[in-house]
């Protein structure tokens, strides 16, 4: 018996010193669950997403606007009138709202009018957001003249397009597909560390720059490569419309490629074994695909969860494709984006160059 006892006692060290093991089970079922709670775990509805468009600049509109934004059921936009048509149109917006020149003021006078445009394709989210808006408006006007509010909603339906669920995954699925492949040249560096092989290399005349600079090439061409064929089957077998110029898809796959490339050499020459290169790529990597928007939409995330979004490369990669893909947009569109990326990029490669070593 204490045989066996020994041999379980040894065998459990073993699991335990395996840090891929950790991460992989528990790891990521902590993470689903904290990620996915988080972003799903409310008892009520996802939040309206309503665009507000203040023409008027007013007093009385701001205080509206800012009564709005403190409605927990809604989350606001704001933005120009063709901005939040546009964003309207898109599906990217679930209602807005126009506070026309002049409202504060027939407000007051008791003749005011809200526009309200929404997305027909859901008529009852375009309800609950005319109550809230209504209850909003009566709720502050009744707070200074102390009666019922004499406004009314013009409302107007607009037909937004019609995506389907293999539509917005199509481009998560191009970004996800980026990380994966890219994201693993750092456990592949530190396993050509630890085999020596970097250290032949090193004996050589080749610089540093020349072997990344052939691994950058390579991964790319197998990226494009890849994407070509993911969305030759998107369009091919589902019918997905790729309403956007195809050479914004490929820059978008080449930059989303360079930023992954870039954090993976980061990661290698930080880490010194390839059994905790490959945990922390992990590590890593679950929590862009959850919070990049991969899978399902995450700008309805508040609080804490919605910092962690906007921290994701991924997050703005996937949101660059579908910006193209789905709703045709021009570089002026995903700019942000791409500087974002950019930025990530920038930030690794000078983390790399502080911290290579060959050995």
């Amino acid at each position: 018996m204490s045989t066996f006892i020994i041999l379980v006692r040894s065998n459990f060290l073993m699991l335990i010193r395996q840090r891929t093991l950790i991460i992989t089970s528990l790891g990521i079922a902590v993470f689903s669950m904290l990620i996915f709670g988080g972003l799903f775990g409310g008892n009520g509805a996802p939040p309206t997403q309503l665009g507000i468009v203040d023409q008027d600049h007013s007093q009385t509109s701001k205080q509206i606007t800012n009564a709005l934004q403190h409605t927990s059921s809604i989350t606001v936009f704001t933005g120009s009138y063709a901005e939040e048509q546009q964003a309207l149109k898109n599906g990217n917006r679930d209602a807005i709202i126009i506070l026309g020149h002049g409202f504060g003021q027939r407000l007051a006078q008791g003749g005011a009018h809200i526009q309200i445009y929404y997305n027909q394709s859901y008529p009852i989210t375009a309800a609950t957001t005319r109550v809230v808006v209504s209850s909003v408006v009566d709720g502050f006007n009744r707070s200074i003249t102390h009666q019922t509010a004499p406004f009314t909603l013009d409302e107007q339906g607009v037909t937004s397009k019609n995506i389907r669920t293999i539509d917005f995954l199509t481009p998560g699925m191009l970004g996800m597909l980026l990380m994966w492949a890219n994201l693993s040249v750092g456990t592949q560096f530190v396993l050509w560390r630890e085999m020596g092989i970097t250290r032949r290399l090193a004996a050589t005349p080749l610089r540093p720059i020349t072997m990344i600079g052939a691994q950058v090439v390579a991964r790319l061409a197998l990226s494009l490569a890849q994407a070509a064929i993911l969305v030759i089957i998107a369009v091919k077998v589902f019918n997905v419309q790729i309403y956007g110029d195809l050479w914004l898809v490929a820059l978008m796959v080449v930059l989303g490629a360079l930023t992954m490339l870039a954090i993976g050499f980061a990661i290698a020459s930080f880490v010194k074994k390839s059994t905790a290169a490959q945990p922390l790529i992990l590590l890593i990597s679950f929590p862009m695909m959850f919070l990049g928007g991969s899978y399902f939409p995450v700008n309805g995330a508040t609080g804490i969860m919605q910092v962690l979004v906007h921290a994701m490369p991924l997050y703005y990669l996937n949101d660059a494709f579908r910006q193209v893909i789905n709703n045709g947009a021009g570089i002026a569109v995903i700019q942000t984006g791409v500087l974002v990326l950019l930025a990530w990029i920038v930030a690794s490669l000078l983390l790399t160059w502080r911290a290579f070593r060959w050995l």
